[in-house]
């Protein structure tokens, strides 16, 4: 997954047969990265179903996937108005409905490590260290200390699903179809429960492609697939490689 997000240079300077050329092996190579990403995740996965990192990164996956669509597009300088945006909408929803399905089964998890916690019992203390050791946490923790990382890991779960959420009103706000402004406020208003400022949130709508110069910054972002707003998203995604 990270080595496909990193930036791929183009040579814009050679000839347009070139260009071509050197975007469609690009193109290639990163789609390859990110479907081997995927297979990966799916395999974790079906060792361990409750395994919720891994279904918050195969989110990502489905979310870059649509992403790296979409960028190819703009680079190839097609007639939006006759592009299939099926696929691209597709994998939307797919990382949605993972990162729906992750959080739930990260609150659980939290909720149940919260009452084990709180609980004398020695027993089920243990058995709630082993499985934090399990994923990598080291040594005794306090109910404040949970209550903390889970503050850290709710704010980043609000900023990866609003910068799928805003990414997504970008498209359909390119496309024209309606819908992209409920889509960019549920974005702003996951972006305020991550704890973004109301300045970070002001910049972040200024890049947005419903405000008429924001096309050429669309241009721009298929060069890198890794937007500027997403830059939050990359904090939570360590915490999910493996």
């Amino acid at each position: 997954m990270c080595a496909a997000r990193k930036r791929i240079p183009v040579d814009e300077s050679a000839g347009k047969e070139v260009v071509s050329a050197q975007l469609q092996a690009a193109y290639g190579w990163v789609k390859e990265s990110y479907s081997l990403a995927r297979e990966k995740y799916e395999e974790a996965l079906s060792i361990k179903p409750d395994f919720y990192e891994g279904l918050l990164a195969l989110g990502q996956q489905q979310f870059e996937m649509a992403k790296l669509h979409w960028s190819f597009a703009l680079a190839n300088k097609i007639d939006l108005s006759n592009w299939d945006s099926v696929e691209t909408l597709k994998l939307f929803d797919s990382a949605e409905e993972k990162m729906k399905a992750a959080t739930e089964m990260w609150e659980k998890l939290e909720e149940q490590e919260a009452n084990e916690l709180k609980d004398p019992s020695a027993s089920k203390k243990d058995e709630m260290l082993r499985r934090r050791k399990k994923l990598g946490s080291n040594g005794e923790i306090t109910p404040e200390e949970a209550a903390e990382q889970a503050a850290v890991m709710r704010s980043q779960i609000h900023l990866f699903w609003g910068n799928m959420l805003f990414e997504r009103s970008q498209v359909e706000c390119k496309l024209g179809m309606d819908g992209w402004k409920n889509k960019l406020d549920a974005a702003v208003e996951r972006f305020g429960l991550a704890g973004a400022s109301d300045a970070d949130i002001s910049m972040v709508l200024k890049n947005h492609c419903s405000n008429g110069d924001a096309a050429e910054g669309d241009d721009k972002k298929v060069q890198n697939s890794n937007t500027d707003n997403v830059n939050g998203a990359d904090k939570s995604e360590s915490r999910h490689e493996t």
